[in-house]
């Protein structure tokens, strides 16, 4: 370690050690980091991807009210209820776990349950629980279906959606614009556990 002062510099090493008070193993640690830094990957690829579908859906929302009846509110109605169950509305429960009877895991729920499971796995400096290993993979698993349904929506839905409003003379949807006031499925509003 390096320090200067008025010019002046100072080296010393550096040790890092292990807390003497912890007996688990640097396989069980490692194992911990991985599911800790997946979980913290997870809620930024969730976040984002959330983000991006609020956003669609606010635009969809002034796009619905500007393009009347027929086809093109049809469509929008259609993409709009795609964009609705990808999103989903954050669930009251412990640690944001899922609770018992799993509800069918969306967007938002899976974003909190990824910061559940890093809490839990970061409260103790021990390997992670089989039940903890176990919801981790399913997480992943759920992340890159929705993932990959969101891509397929970007990339097929909007772009046939967005000929049809060019021909209307309507704005395009663009899911990387930021959301303005995005439409939520949450029922009551609040986004408390």
């Amino acid at each position: 370690m390096k320090l200067t002062v008025d010019g002046k510099s100072y080296t010393q090493p550096l040790v890092v050690k292990m807390d003497p008070r912890i007996n688990t193993s640097l396989a069980d640690l490692g194992k911990q980091f991985e599911i800790e830094a997946g979980s913290v990957e997870g809620m930024n690829q969730s976040y984002e991807a959330l983000a991006q579908v609020r956003s669609v859906r606010g635009q969809l929302k002034e796009r619905a009210a500007k393009a009347g009846k027929g086809g093109l509110a049809e469509a929008i109605a259609a993409l709009d209820k795609k964009a609705a169950q990808l999103e989903g509305a954050t669930q009251g429960s412990f640690y944001g776990l899922p609770p018992s009877g799993k509800p069918a895991e969306n967007l938002s729920t899976l974003n909190q349950h990824f910061s559940g499971l890093l809490g839990v796995t970061d409260s103790a400096d021990s390997a992670p629980t089989t039940q903890a290993e176990a919801l981790y993979k399913e997480l992943q698993e759920s992340q890159g279906a929705f993932l990959s349904q969101w891509k397929k929506i970007k990339e097929q839905d909007i772009p046939a959606l967005n000929a049809g409003l060019k021909k209307a003379g309507l704005a395009s949807v663009d899911p990387s614009k930021e959301p303005l006031a995005a439409p939520s499925a949450d029922v009551d509003g609040d986004d408390e556990p």
